[in-house]
């Protein structure tokens, strides 16, 4: 029997007997994938509670209160008898909004007059307050357009030249990092690959580390005929396996089960896939080779793929950090893993475009590896690491 082979199936009975390997390897990554594509399900907040004081109480009026009940981010829940208790059920946390129409806001209309309809939310809560204001102003300009062009209309001005009139410029807004502002779509893809990734490099640092901790470094050379490549193919190989079976159900999960958007090229995403799997399994190893104890490799595999998340632009922009923060991002596989997939499913771009990301990966599966190779020669021959701990 091959020494890599006979190695394969020591790490697929040793997964099987541990519980920590387990947990890591299979409980935790579908904990992951169903936990995450439960938590944004919805993908952006609908149905945001407001306040309304309506002080006309006219036809006009009781229109503008409907068109906010219709938008899908808003809901009218409240309506006080006065601004005093419409703040104090913004300060409550009760609605997000309060919005005012004035007296006399139908007939100043028809007089013509500009007429101020207030609006009062809580920007302390940034995601909640903006969208309450967008919306707000989305059904107070669409109000507005309708009041103008009917007024253009009387004049005998046609339909379509009367919105010219009063839109001559358009807007056509295109968003880089969350096309399709849905929150679902967007962290769902990156926590989902990052706690991914984050299994992958820590089952990889545990499968090594153990047999290292308990000095089993020098059966493995026996085992593997003195050949570390042996023993890295046999202990890195069933994983590999496993977390591409895995990671195929997480983007399966995404762009299947949730129906999140999938405009590009699935071949690229999948060896993107493969390739960050592998590129983090080199990293593991690199980790292993460096550190002195079991504790230490764990716990810097571990920091290195948390820490991947705040590079990879996903809280915020790649270009707006340092220069310095800007190189260091590139060593992350994540970075160029999630750069690749919100290319291929989002964005839509062209595979070409993702050629960067994937010659990055390839480099990074290699490097880390090679950098570490001697080094790792010298802890399997020594058969342990310095410490025990």
């Amino acid at each position: 029997m091959r020494p890599s082979v006979q190695i394969a199936r020591r790490e697929i009975a040793q997964l099987f007997s541990s519980k920590t390997m387990f947990i890591f390897a299979v409980v935790l990554p579908f904990v992951s994938i169903l936990f995450f594509n439960t938590l944004l399900s919805e993908g952006v907040a609908r149905d945001l509670p407001i306040a309304v004081i309506d002080l006309d109480n006219s036809s006009i009026s009781r229109n503008v209160i409907a068109q906010l009940e219709s938008s899908p981010e808003l809901t009218v829940s409240h309506f006080p008898i006065n601004e005093k208790k419409g703040e104090e059920l913004i300060r409550l946390g009760k609605v997000y909004g309060l919005i005012i129409i004035p007296k006399n806001f139908e007939v100043n209309l028809k007089k013509g007059k500009q007429v101020n309809i207030i609006n009062q939310y809580n920007s302390n809560l940034i995601l909640a307050g903006g969208l309450e204001y967008k919306a707000f102003r989305k059904v107070i300009g669409t109000i507005s357009a309708g009041i103008n062009i009917e007024k253009q209309r009387k004049q005998g001005i046609s339909t379509q030249q009367a919105i010219v009139n009063f839109q001559p410029l358009t807007m056509n807004n295109h968003v880089l990092s969350n096309p399709f502002t849905n929150y679902s779509y967007y962290l769902n893809t990156g926590f989902l690959a990052m706690f991914f990734q984050l299994f992958v490099i820590l089952t990889t640092t545990y499968c090594f580390g153990i047999d290292l901790k308990y000095n089993k470094g020098n059966q493995l050379l026996r085992i593997a005929d003195g050949k570390l490549s042996s023993i890295i193919r046999g202990k890195v190989l069933p994983y590999t396996l496993w977390f591409m079976l895995v990671g195929i159900i997480m983007l399966y999960s995404m762009y299947v089960w949730q129906d999140f958007p999938f405009n590009g090229n699935k071949i690229g995403v999948l060896l993107g896939l493969f390739l960050l799997i592998v590129a983090n399994q080199s990293f593991s190893l690199l980790i292993i080779a460096i550190t002195n104890s079991f504790r230490e490799a764990l716990t810097i595999a571990s920091g290195f793929a948390a820490v991947s998340l705040s590079f990879s632009g996903i809280t915020f922009p790649i270009f707006g950090m340092p220069k310095v923060m800007q190189w260091l991002s590139q060593i992350f596989p994540f970075t160029h893993f999630f750069e690749l997939l919100l290319d291929q499913s989002q964005r839509g771009f062209p595979i070409y475009y993702s050629l960067k990301s994937i010659a990055i990966l390839v480099l990074l599966c290699i490097v880390p590896i090679t950098l570490g190779w001697f080094r790792l020669k010298v802890v399997f021959n020594k058969g342990k690491f310095k410490h025990h701990i």
